[in-house]
């Protein structure tokens, strides 16, 4: 793939309880943007970047942010306006290109917009309700103002055919895509290329067709597992 390709620190977030040590982890590996993941609001709240990872950050093309997941409701109360303008922020720190939510965690669309950032909602897993190609349709069909980051890993645990819809339809909405392979025994972000058959190769095809970056989210458990991620990087670019 000729898209670029990029980490998100969700893939080494066992490693340390310091997201600053997450981001000179996948310095390392050369990555084309890093997208900063935070689960909890305080993640968010409790990061303070260091001057040597703000400069990193702020020469790369393809930064993001995955705003908290967990513990909030975006809506009119005071969690979202502290975490909507602590993103805000963070977004002009890093020259950030999008912030991406989930959907069930949205309650009012209308605060999300207008904070000075590029907002997309991502597709969901099996787990979440209203998961599927139709649902996402609808929501994105009636709020022009939100872009599409594709989950390919959750779209496969919903229906294999949901791939090639969401690059079709939302060709020209699409701004990153997500790229692993859940596990769902042990609900895992797992490697691509442990999984390498020629099935999986024909529903990654589609991704080519676009350009935008490749976000990889494949976990580690430990410092040695690091070099799956460069395999990962190396595997992708040579679908």
């Amino acid at each position: 793939m000729k898209n670029p390709i990029c980490i998100s620190i969700s893939c080494v977030d066992k490693l340390s309880d310091d997201r600053n040590k997450f981001v000179e982890k996948l310095r390392q590996l050369s990555p084309k943007g890093v997208e900063l993941s935070f689960a909890y609001p305080d993640d968010l709240f409790d990061f303070d970047i260091n001057k040597n990872n703000l400069e990193y950050l702020r020469s790369l093309k393809f930064n993001s942010i995955h705003a908290p997941w967990k513990n909030i409701i975006y809506g009119k109360n005071k969690t979202s306006e502290k975490v909507l303008q602590k993103i805000s922020e963070l977004y002009k720190q890093i020259k950030c290109r999008n912030v991406v939510f989930h959907k069930n965690e949205i309650e009012d669309y209308s605060v999300i917009t207008n904070n000075g950032f590029t907002a997309s909602i991502e597709n969901d897993d099996w787990r979440k309700p209203n998961n599927n190609f139709e649902d996402m349709k609808d929501i994105l069909d009636s709020r022009r103002e939100f872009k599409l980051t594709f989950d390919f890993s959750h779209a496969l645990s919903v229906s294999f055919p949901d791939n090639l819809r969401y690059i079709n339809y939302f060709k020209d909405r699409l701004i990153e895509i997500h790229l692993s392979i859940i596990n769902k025994n042990s609900e895992k972000h797992d490697f691509l290329h442990k999984y390498n058959t020629s099935e999986l190769k024909a529903l990654l095809q589609p991704l080519k067709t676009v350009f935008v970056p490749i976000i990889l989210e494949g976990a580690v458990s430990n410092l040695e597992e690091i070099r799956s991620i460069k395999k990962e990087m190396e595997y992708i670019g040579t679908l």
